[in-house]
């Protein structure tokens, strides 16, 4: 009765582990010991026939109180023939506390067939901090020592810099800059003549009638006029004179020889207008115009004949 009892016992535990036998698993730590911070390991291989899928445990951040998770390695497969397969699963895991961490076992399912894997245990050890030095004084600043060799190289390069510096300088002035870029002179715009902006300027106050509007202003722009033709043509600064210094200027002056008259009456009769009060007569103010234009017509500089100029020019070419 024992001999049958046993016999079933066996048959049973055959079935059992018949049934078992499509997938396995089989966990470690590497290593099993650590020190605070350090990683381990956590490695589990999976046997399974071929085309089965297995659900394994999923971990947010800590693996048990304790054992924190660092990573996830992405599972790979090992072909061991006859239609069976192992898989690898395996967690990075750390712990900041020092102790003994007990990792329970974790299950791991087939279809409709689930499997544990045996617990484990991580031992962390806290970390060794060595025997307080001696504390020692701080010492002096030292300073270093000159180097003749050290300033000769760096005076050395400095040099050699120079030398590539002016080769280079010297190649592009020899050859590559050594025809001369032609200066195109800009050209200058020609400039009215003296008497004629003097004449423009009179034909406008002439246009205007301003004897006929305000008297003082008439005679205050004819004889500005007159001044700023006189500085600009003669050289004159007429515009910071008064009638006597002007007259007196142009006294020795023989291009106002035949003028020096219409200057004196025009400037006097200003004078008495702006600041005398006096109020001249109608013919008077046409004559005041009439004398200005005289003034600029006969002083401005007159062309010369073509045979003084070739006589000119023959008496240049003898010197």
């Amino acid at each position: 009765m024992k001999i049958f009892r046993f016999i079933l016992v066996l048959a049973l535990s055959a079935m059992a582990l018949g049934a078992n036998a499509d997938i396995s698993v089989y966990g470690r730590l590497e290593p099993s010991k650590i020190v605070i911070g350090d990683q381990a390991a956590l490695k589990y291989e999976l046997t399974q026939n071929k085309g089965d899928k297995v659900s394994c445990p999923m971990f947010a951040d800590t693996i048990t109180a304790g054992v924190e998770l660092v990573e996830a390695v992405k599972p790979d497969t090992i072909d061991l023939g006859d239609g069976r397969i192992q898989v690898n699963v395996n967690y990075l895991v750390t712990a900041f506390d020092s102790g003994f961490y007990f990792i329970p076992a974790l299950e791991f399912a087939s279809g409709s067939e689930t499997v544990k894997s045996k617990p484990l245990g991580l031992l962390v050890d806290p970390v060794q901090v060595e025997a307080e030095a001696e504390i020692k004084p701080i010492k002096e600043i030292m300073n270093a020592p000159f180097s003749w060799s050290e300033l000769f190289y760096w005076i050395g390069i400095v040099l050699l810099i120079l030398v590539i510096i002016a080769a280079v300088v010297y190649v592009l002035m020899k050859y590559v800059f050594k025809k001369k870029i032609e200066i195109i002179p800009q050209k200058e715009e020609p400039k009215i003549p003296p008497y004629t902006i003097a004449i423009q300027k009179l034909e406008s106050i002439r246009e205007a009638k301003g004897w006929q509007k305000d008297i003082k202003l008439f005679y205050t722009q004819i004889t500005d006029v007159l001044r700023e033709y006189i500085d600009a043509q003669f050289g004159i600064n007429a515009m910071e004179l008064t009638t006597d210094q002007i007259l007196e200027l142009v006294k020795k002056d023989k291009n106002f020889e035949e003028v020096r008259t219409l200057l004196k009456d025009m400037l006097e009769l200003s004078d008495l207008v702006k600041f005398a009060k006096f109020v001249p007569l109608e013919d008077e103010n046409n004559l005041s115009m009439i004398n200005a234009f005289a003034f600029v017509e006969k002083t401005k500089p007159q062309p010369v004949p073509e045979n003084e100029t070739s006589a000119e020019e023959g008496k240049e070419a003898e010197k």
